[in-house]
């Protein structure tokens, strides 16, 4: 039996992001904020590659550690938020 999953808002871990997948994946999301978002400066990390299959409609990252002064680590971000653009 298909069970409607119904709420306004999910606050949840980096770990569950991805033990979860089979569940929140199949949700198409209104809205996405990730805090601490320095853990997407890398395409090639499991949680980059997770939240990148999601459906997400609208994508916010919060983030207090400063990028390196890397363009890599910024393309990274930048391709999460706009992957038809970057």
């Amino acid at each position: 039996k298909e069970v409607q999953i119904k709420f306004h808002v999910l606050l949840t871990s980096y770990e569950l992001i991805t033990i979860d997948q089979a569940i929140l994946g199949s949700i198409e999301w209104a809205c996405l904020v990730v805090d601490e978002a320095h853990r997407l400066k890398n395409n090639q990390s499991k949680f980059f590659r997770v939240l990148n299959s999601y459906k997400i409609d609208y994508k916010l990252l919060l983030t207090g550690t400063p990028l390196q002064n890397n363009l890599e680590e910024l393309f990274h971000l930048l391709n999460f938020l706009t992957p038809e653009r970057f």
